[in-house]
């Protein structure tokens, strides 16, 4: 049997990282948007795109994965 160490790749932008760790902070849009001087339309952008790259349909399943790879935070 062959082993493979599965590392998955998240392709965040700084931005899309930073949106992430607010979220997984618990942050609503709103608050999101004013700690980055961005409208919460456009926080909600940069979620459909996150969710997109991720392949998920939640916030909650949005920070599942790259917290248990360890890979939100530096």
């Amino acid at each position: 049997m062959q082993s493979t160490n599965y590392q998955p790749e998240f392709s965040l932008s700084p931005r899309e990282r930073a949106i992430a760790q607010l979220v997984a902070q618990g942050l609503p849009n709103k608050c999101i948007a004013k700690n980055l001087n961005i409208s919460h339309w456009t926080v909600a952008t940069y979620l459909r795109r996150i969710f997109t790259k991720l392949g998920v349909c939640s916030r909650t399943a949005m920070i599942a994965l790259p917290i248990q790879e360890n890979l939100l935070w530096d």
